[in-house]
C-alpha cells in the first residue's frame, strides 16, 4: 500500500498514464499493488506485490491476481515506489527476485530522496543480473519511454514524440478543450460564411437596382428622343 500522499499520487498517476498510452494494444497488461504469484527454486508457492508492472503478450482484463503458473510470463517491467521502510526490500529480496523471474526492467523512485539518491534508480537485467543505468533520464527499451524527473515527481515520456504520457482524465480533458476549439471554429466558419452570403446576396440586390434603374434611365432617354423626332417632325409639316 501507498506509504504517503505523494507516494499514492505516483502510483496513481504512473497507473493511469500507462494504461492510457497502452489502451489501444490488447495484449499488454498494465497493472499495480496486487499479488503477483510465482514458483520459489524449491517449486514452493510465493507472492510478491509490485507497485507497478507491465506485461507484454499476455490479454489486457480485468484480474485479482497475477499467477505466473497461469499465465505463463513474467512481468517485463516493475517499478517500486520506495522509502526507508522499504529500502532494503526493494533493493534486496524484491530485486532478487525480480531479476529471477526474468523482468527485463527495474526502477525505483522515491518521492522525498530518503531512502535513494538521486531519486530514481534504474536497472536492465543482463545475463540473470541487474546493471545499474546511468544518464539523467532513464530509458525503458522495453516500452519506448523515457522515465524523468521533474518537480520531485516520476513522469513518462514518449522517447519518439517527446511528450509526457497523460492519465485518462488528462487526456479526456484534452480531448473536450480540442472538441470545443473545434466547435468554436466551426461555429466561427458557419458565421463567416452566413456573413458572405448575406454580402453576396446584397451585392447582389445592388447590382440588380443599379441594373433596373440603368434600364429605366435607358428607357427614359429613349422616350425623351422619340418625343423630339415626333415634335420635329410635326414642326415640319
Amino acid at each position: 500500500m501507498a506509504e504517503t500522499d505523494a507516494h499514492r499520487d505516483q502510483m496513481v498517476y504512473l497507473l493511469n498514464a500507462l494504461k492510457e498510452y497502452f489502451r489501444g494494444d490488447p495484449q499488454v497488461y498494465v497493472t499495480g499493488n496486487i499479488f503477483l504469484y510465482y514458483r520459489d527454486d524449491t517449486k514452493a508457492r510465493q507472492s510478491v506485490s509490485p507497485d507497478i508492472f507491465v506485461v507484454r503478450g499476455v490479454k489486457k482484463k480485468t484480474r485479482r491476481i497475477y499467477n505466473l503458473d497461469v499465465e505463463h510470463k513474467a512481468p517485463e517491467v516493475v517499478i517500486e515506489l520506495t522509502s526507508p521502510n522499504t529500502k532494503t526490500e526493494d533493493l534486496g529480496t524484491k530485486r532478487f527476485i525480480y531479476a529471477s523471474l526474468g523482468v527485463k526492467e527495474y526502477f525505483l523512485f522515491d518521492p522525498f530522496s530518503e531512502a535513494i539518491r538521486p531519486a530514481l534508480r534504474g536497472f536492465r537485467l543482463e545475463e540473470g543480473e541487474y546493471v545499474p543505468m546511468v544518464g539523467a533520464r532513464f530509458t525503458s527499451e522495453v516500452l519506448g519511454l523515457h522515465l524523468v524527473v521533474e518537480d520531485d515527481r516520476l513522469r513518462l515520456y514518449d522517447r519518439n514524440t517527446d511528450e509526457r504520457l497523460r492519465t485518462y482524465e488528462e487526456s479526456e480533458a484534452a480531448r473536450r478543450l480540442a472538441e470545443a476549439k473545434t466547435a468554436q471554429e466551426t461555429r466561427a466558419r458557419q458565421k463567416a460564411e452566413s456573413k458572405a452570403v448575406d454580402e453576396s446576396i446584397a451585392r447582389q440586390a445592388a447590382e440588380e437596382k443599379t441594373s433596373n434603374e440603368y434600364k429605366a434611365r435607358q428607357a427614359a432617354e429613349n422616350e425623351i428622343l422619340r418625343l423630339r423626332e415626333e415634335i420635329a417632325q410635326l414642326r415640319k409639316k
